[in-house]
């Protein structure tokens, strides 16, 4: 994973500027992921590649080839160091144990300045940040107070119907983007699979982020289609018939799942 991040502090960059100059192609370049405290654009799929690095040593054509990249909040906050540990977490639990590199890894420039990447990496690790904690007078001693009781994760409605409400859980389950939508699907055939419950998704055969994030939990081939072998995968993983049919009683378990925060 490269790290990058928007450019000089003092001329105060926005999220949602610099989102804006990768979706236009203003700058004729890309990057998978822009991260600030609390929020995080996928612009790019991470199985795709995105021209943010240059050449440079280590790949074909640098870290284009072999990175993923996110453009980072230049004032480098406490909320900006853990939303982005946040996501490295989030993508090595996908594609494994992923290193750190600064841009200028790739190419000579300055990015990403003085960004700490030891301390993101410690935090994405669940280590201590590494940063001296202030000094602070003793404590007077207070009795611990009782635990708050954990909150209740909203119910979506077990009615066998994959729309977009379960889609979202769905994508939130599984740490990818949650638009509540299966995006880049292929037509069933019809005779080896089908999917009659799925009923938020879009075609092009590029496959979704999502289902690719569920066929590596699964232990399947990543092309991100909701096809045959998947749906009989999934379907053991639920505990469910093996017909190779999206349909109802697939889904209403699936719902039953997600309902209880997991997959």
């Amino acid at each position: 994973m490269t790290i990058h991040w928007w450019g000089d502090p003092g001329t105060r960059p926005t999220f949602e500027g610099v989102v804006n100059t990768f979706v236009t192609g203003a700058r004729g370049t890309s990057a998978h992921y822009v991260a600030e405290a609390g929020r995080v654009a996928c612009l790019v799929d991470p199985d795709d590649r995105a021209w943010a690095c240059g050449d440079g040593i280590g790949c074909r054509s640098g870290g284009n080839d072999c990175s993923i990249s996110i453009e980072c909040n230049p004032r480098q906050s406490d909320g900006d160091y853990e939303t982005i540990a946040e996501l490295v977490r989030d993508l090595r639990s996908t594609y494994g144990d992923l290193p750190l590199y600064p841009h200028k890894h790739w190419s000579n420039m300055a990015c990403p300045g003085t960004y700490d990447l030891a301390r993101i990496d410690r935090l994405a690790r669940g280590l201590p940040a590494g940063k001296p904690a202030p000094a602070a007078p003793p404590a007077v001693p207070k009795p611990a107070p009782a635990p708050a009781p954990k909150p209740s994760v909203p119910q979506i409605a077990v009615d066998g119907s994959c729309g977009p409400a379960t889609v979202k859980r769905w994508q939130q389950v599984m740490g990818t983007q949650a638009d509540g939508v299966v995006s880049g699907q292929v037509e069933p055939d019809g005779r080896t699979y089908a999917r009659p419950s799925l009923a938020s998704c879009t075609y092009g055969g590029y496959g979704s982020q999502l289902i690719r994030a569920v066929q590596a939990r699964l232990g399947l081939a990543r092309d991100g289609l909701l096809g045959p072998a998947t749906i009989r995968a999934i379907q053991a993983h639920l505990g469910v018939v093996q017909d190779g049919s999206f349909g109802p009683a697939t889904v209403r378990a699936l719902q039953a799942r997600l309902n209880q925060g997991t997959f």
